[in-house]
C-alpha cells in the first residue's frame, strides 16, 4: 500500500519536474523572501524522487540536485507539519550523514511540505544554516503560509501549461473538423438527394405513389436516418475528455481566482476560487467588467485598462496590489493576466488569475512589527522604568497592547483596548490634544512621533510618559500604526 502511494507520489512529482521553474521570478521572490524573514543563509525549493533531490529554486547554494538517501527533505516530505532539527549532530537521523559530517557542515534544517490540492506531497520549502539555529514562533508561521504559496503557483503554472496545450490541440481539431464537415456533407448529400428525387418525381406527376414508391421512400429515408445517427455517434465518441476534466479542474480549484474575459474585459466564467476570494455569485458577476474589483482610486487612474492593455501588447501582465471584494474588504491581490490569441493572432480574450497574498503580506508584517518593536523596547528601555508595546490594525479596526502597557494604564488583562477610550487616559488639554493630532498625521501622511505626555491612569493617578509611534503603509495606504510607550514619571521627579 505504501509503495504503491509512494509510486504515485513520484509519478506527480516527474510531471511537475518538467515546469521550467528554475527561472521564475515569482518563485525566487519566495526563496528569497523566505530566507530573509527567518534570517537562514540559505532557502530551497525542493522536488523529491526516487533517486534524487532536485534544489529547483535557491539561495545561498549553487548545487542543483543531490541524493535522495543523503538528503534531509526525504523525512520531512512525510510529515504533515514543519520539520525543524536544530543542531542535527544530535539528532540520530543526521549523525552519519555526509552532508553534516564533511562539507557543508549542515547544521540546522527546517522544511515545510510543499502539499497539491489532492494532498500529494512533491517536496518542500526548507532553509539550512551551518550553525546550530532556531525558528521565532512568527518565523514558524511564516515558512507553511510561503510554501503554501509556492503550491499555488506550481498548480497555477501546471494548469496553464495544460491549458496552452488544449488550446493548440484545439486549433488543430478545428482544421480536422473542418475536413470531417466537409466528408460528412458529402455523406449526407447523397440520400438526401435520393430522397428530394423521389418527392419531385410525385411532384411533377411522374410517378404514383403506390406501395413500390412507399418502399424506395421508407428504404432511402432509413438510410438517411443511419447517416446521421453514424455521424452524431462519431463526433461524440470524438470528443476529447481530457479536455471535459481540465475544465472541470479548474472550475474546482478554490485557492485561486480563475476568470476569462472576454477581449474587452468583461467576465464570462469563472471558478469557485473566484467566489471564494471575491465573494460574488457567478450570477451576479458574469457579464461585468474585471474593473469591478479595483479601488476608486485605480478606477480613476485606468489602472484596468493600462493592465489589460499592457496584457493585450505583450502577451501576459503581472500586478500587485489592492483589490476589492464583495462585502467592501481589502485584500492584497497577486494577478496574472494572459491573452488569448485565435490562429491568426488576434486577441480573442484573456485568462485571469489573481491569488490573494494576505496572509503573507500579514506575517511580513507581523515580522517587521516584532522586530521594530523589539528594537524600540531595546532602545528606551531603562532599569526603572516601564516599556509597553501596542499595535493599531487598520484593516481590522483592532487595537493590541503588550502586558506592560496595561501595566502603564493601570487596567487588568481582560481590558479591551479601543482607541477612542485609549486617547481618553491622556490629560485632558495639550496632551490629549497632541496624541490625537499625532495619531491623525501617522495614519494620514505617515508621519512618526516621539512625545513625552500627561497621562492619567485607570485609578486617578497623574504619569508622565514617553511615547513613541510609526506607521506602515502598503500602496499608499496605512495598515498599521505602532510604537511604545515608557513610565517616565520617576526619572522627570529625580
Amino acid at each position: 500500500m505504501l509503495e504503491s502511494i509512494e509510486s504515485e507520489r513520484v509519478k506527480e512529482v516527474k510531471k511537475y519536474l518538467e515546469l521550467n521553474i528554475n527561472n521564475s521570478s515569482e518563485f525566487q521572490d519566495i526563496v528569497n523572501l523566505a530566507s530573509q524573514l527567518c534570517d537562514k543563509p540559505v532557502a530551497l525549493i525542493t522536488f523529491l524522487d526516487e533517486d534524487f533531490n532536485w534544489l529547483k529554486v535557491r539561495i545561498g547554494t549553487d548545487l542543483e540536485v543531490m541524493p535522495r538517501e543523503t538528503s534531509f527533505c526525504q523525512y520531512a516530505v512525510d510529515q504533515d507539519d514543519l520539520m525543524i532539527v536544530e543542531d542535527a549532530t544530535k539528532d540520530p537521523r543526521f549523525i552519519d550523514n555526509p552532508l553534516v559530517t564533511s562539507e557543508p557542515n549542515l547544521r540546522f534544517y527546517a522544511g515545510a511540505p510543499l502539499v497539491l490540492n489532492d494532498g500529494t506531497k512533491l517536496g518542500n520549502l526548507c532553509l539550512f544554516d551551518s550553525k546550530p539555529n532556531e525558528l521565532t514562533e512568527t518565523q514558524q508561521k511564516i515558512l507553511p503560509v510561503l510554501a503554501r504559496q509556492v503550491t499555488y503557483i506550481l498548480e497555477l503554472e501546471m494548469s496553464r501549461n495544460e491549458l496552452h496545450k488544449q488550446i493548440e490541440q484545439t486549433e488543430a481539431k478545428n482544421i480536422a473538423l473542418m475536413n470531417i464537415a466537409q466528408l460528412q456533407s458529402h455523406q449526407i448529400r447523397q440520400p438526401l438527394t435520393t430522397l428530394m428525387g423521389l418527392t419531385n418525381l410525385i411532384k411533377d406527376d411522374l410517378l404514383n405513389v403506390d406501395e413500390e414508391w412507399l418502399e424506395l421512400f421508407k428504404n432511402a429515408t432509413k438510410n438517411f436516418d443511419q447517416v446521421i445517427h453514424g455521424i452524431i455517434a462519431e463526433t461524440v465518441a470524438s470528443k476529447d475528455l481530457r479536455a471535459i476534466r481540465f475544465n472541470k479542474m479548474v472550475e474546482e480549484i478554490d485557492d485561486y481566482a480563475i476568470l476569462l474575459l472576454d477581449e474587452y474585459g468583461n467576465i464570462e466564467n469563472w471558478n469557485k476560487g473566484a467566489q471564494k476570494i471575491k465573494g460574488y455569485s457567478s450570477r451576479e458577476i458574469l457579464g461585468e467588467n474585471f474593473s469591478i474589483f479595483y479601488t476608486t482610486e485605480d478606477k480613476q487612474n485606468r489602472k484596468p485598462d493600462k493592465f489589460i492593455g499592457e496584457a493585450k501588447d505583450k502577451g501576459v501582465a503581472r500586478d500587485e496590489g489592492w483589490r476589492i471584494r464583495k462585502d467592501g474588504t481589502k485584500f492584497w491581490a497577486s494577478v496574472i493576466i494572459t491573452a488569448i490569441h485565435n490562429h491568426i493572432g488576434t486577441v480573442i480574450g484573456f485568462t485571469k488569475v489573481t491569488r490573494d497574498l494576505t496572509a503573507i503580506v500579514e506575517a511580513q508584517e507581523a515580522e517587521i512589527f516584532s522586530t521594530e518593536m523589539f528594537n524600540q523596547i531595546i532602545q528606551h528601555t531603562k532599569k526603572s522604568a516601564l516599556v509597553g508595546g501596542w499595535e493599531l490594525d487598520l484593516r481590522n479596526n483592532k487595537l493590541s497592547w503588550t502586558t506592560a502597557t496595561q501595566e502603564i494604564h493601570g487596567v487588568d488583562e481582560n481590558y479591551i483596548p479601543i482607541l477612542e477610550n485609549v486617547i481618553k487616559f491622556y490629560k485632558e488639554g495639550t496632551s490629549r490634544n497632541s496624541i490625537k493630532k499625532a495619531v491623525d498625521l501617522a495614519i494620514q501622511d505617515g508621519i512618526s512621533w516621539d512625545l513625552e505626555l500627561e497621562m492619567v491612569k485607570n485609578n486617578g493617578n497623574e504619569i508622565r510618559i514617553h511615547t513613541i509611534g510609526k506607521s506602515n503603509y502598503r500602496d499608499g495606504i496605512c495598515t498599521k500604526v505602532y510604537g511604545t510607550c515608557q513610565d517616565i514619571t520617576d526619572s522627570k521627579q529625580i
